[in-house]
């Protein structure tokens, strides 16, 4: 197989070779800084070679950006009708899950989260925007698209942002996820319906 040609994603073998890619990369956040985190590191970890690593990734930055993009997404629109994702349910259950990311991200990686801040947030931001674009463009195909392309930004830096100051609050005095969309979820329905 060549470097250039990606494995076959539903592959058994590739499927495995990845979950021991992510759990070593995962671990080793647990206790260095992403900075200082090699490639090397992470095939000695998952106890595989350079040559496989390359085959999946083409570095770290893509290792990072993938598992945001796919496990931590996932995780997001668990639950969500995409039928309905514009209702205050699906908003609620969005709210819900990016609060419960803020909380993995904070207990699974603390080492991590000032030097990986930056990089998860602008991809992180980035998906809830497509996300929300596909969904105004689908429910709400009247809007002039340069408004849906401005809407779904706000929701989306609204979302991810409100969710990370409510992460960073004392647990013992902040609100529960559900009474932050309770707050949340009437302003974001308002502006959808404007």
């Amino acid at each position: 197989m060549s470097l250039s040609a990606k494995p076959n994603p539903h592959d058994p073998r590739v499927r495995r070779t990845r979950q021991l890619i992510h759990q070593a990369f995962v671990e080793l956040l647990q206790t260095k800084e992403f900075h200082e985190i090699t490639v090397s590191d992470i095939t000695r970890h998952a106890m595989i070679n350079r040559v496989t690593f390359y085959t999946h990734y083409t570095d770290k930055y893509e290792l990072l950006d993938y598992m945001i993009s796919t496990h931590l997404i996932q995780l997001l629109y668990k639950g969500i009708d995409p039928q309905n994702a514009l209702t205050s349910e699906a908003l609620t259950t969005l709210i819900c899950a990016l609060c419960q990311f803020h909380e993995y991200s904070g207990t699974k990686c603390p080492k991590n989260i000032a030097s990986l801040r930056s990089l998860v947030e602008t991809n992180m931001k980035l998906q809830i925007q497509q996300y929300m674009l596909e969904q105004l463009t689908a429910h709400l195909p009247e809007q002039d698209d340069a408004k849906q392309v401005t809407l779904s930004t706000m929701i989306s830096w609204s979302l991810y942002g409100a969710t990370l100051q409510w992460s960073s609050e004392p647990k013992e005095s902040r609100d529960t996820p559900l009474q932050l969309a309770a707050r949340m979820t009437p302003l974001l329905r308002s502006w959808i319906a404007a």
